[in-house]
């Protein structure tokens, strides 16, 4: 017996517990065997330390300048960015000025046709803006989204989105900015936001502030970053590459629209992608008009390989 207990106190001594040690309730067996358990990642973010610029008659807009980290918690459901991805961008902006556009609306696949139309309107003020998309498609109950928010050192600040459908409230994110977290309506939980985050609809007015910015400092951007919350509770991380110019899209010539009215070379519209991540994630390609102070002329939305598709072309009437 005391040869055994002997044994046993090296065996100990030399190897540590045996691994078959069972562990407490709430911590990993391996951290009990000396295997390292990784913390949860924390995705970097940024915010701006600097001046103002204010467009004429218009809300501030962000200039550059030096800028700190924090952690931006554990995003969405459908967050595809990476935990130690670079640092979210902050980028000089000026919001377009307020504007009517309408668009003919097409959906479907190789049979696309017009089969309604849709209204974007653009209101801001010194410190304010709404952004309301009206779609009607025929037979279909009319639908609209409806953005509101504020400005800030990152661009348009969206607060709330609403979606509605014959004039009732479906769905909801609101967004506390004091906090740093979205809050979904369908959804419990509250992920936190990076600066400069937007809505499914607001990024359409950031895309135009941003490259109004640029316009105006006769830059060519080659890519944008936004973190982009939808109403279902996604969060994801939304990369915008800037196309070689070249000639607009056919829908844009045959809408009688002001860009072909002339039967001159359309403007140079900026041409934007948003690839797919997935099979059956949103790819967005979008042409940023100057006339219209980089709101689109066009935008084309589709879950490839899937049959979805939906396309708005800015026309006249």
């Amino acid at each position: 017996m005391v040869l055994a207990a002997h044994a046993a106190a090296w065996q100990i001594a030399a190897g540590g517990l045996p691994a078959r040690v069972s562990a407490r309730a709430g911590v990993p067996r391996l951290a009990l065997l000396g295997v390292p358990v990784p913390r949860r990642a924390q995705v970097p973010v940024t915010t701006p330390d600097a001046g103002v610029e204010r467009a004429p008659g218009g809300p501030p807009a962000a200039v550059g300048g030096a800028a700190r980290a924090a952690p931006a918690g554990e995003g969405g459901s459908r967050q595809r960015a990476s935990p130690r991805a670079a640092a979210w961008p902050v980028y000089p902006t000026r919001p377009p000025p307020s504007a009517n556009v309408r668009y003919a609306l097409v959906q479907g696949g190789a049979a696309s046709a017009v089969v309604g139309g849709a209204a974007l309107e653009w209101r801001q003020d010194a410190a304010t803006f709404s952004l309301r998309l009206a779609v009607a498609v025929a037979g279909r109950p009319a639908r609209e989204w409806q953005s509101t928010g504020t400005f800030d050192a990152a661009g348009v600040a969206p607060l709330r989105l609403v979606e509605r459908q014959q004039g009732r409230d479906r769905r909801a994110l609101t967004f506390d900015r004091a906090a740093g977290v979205v809050r979904f309506s369908g959804a419990s939980r509250a992920p936190s936001v990076a600066p400069g985050v937007q809505d499914r609809w607001s990024w359409i007015a950031q895309l135009a502030a941003v490259a109004e910015a640029g316009a105006r400092r006769g830059e060519r951007p080659r890519r944008w970053e936004l973190q982009v919350a939808g109403l279902r509770g996604e969060l994801e991380r939304w990369t915008f590459r800037v196309l070689p110019a070249g000639e607009p899209p056919p829908e844009l010539r045959t809408q009688g629209n002001e860009l072909s009215a002339s039967g001159n070379r359309a403007p140079a519209l900026l041409h934007v992608l948003r690839d797919p991540l997935q099979p059956y994630d949103l790819r967005i390609e979008a042409w940023l008009s100057p006339s219209l102070h980089h709101l689109p002329a066009g935008l084309r939305m589709s879950t490839p390989p899937g049959p979805w598709s939906l396309s708005l072309w800015q026309r006249d009437s």
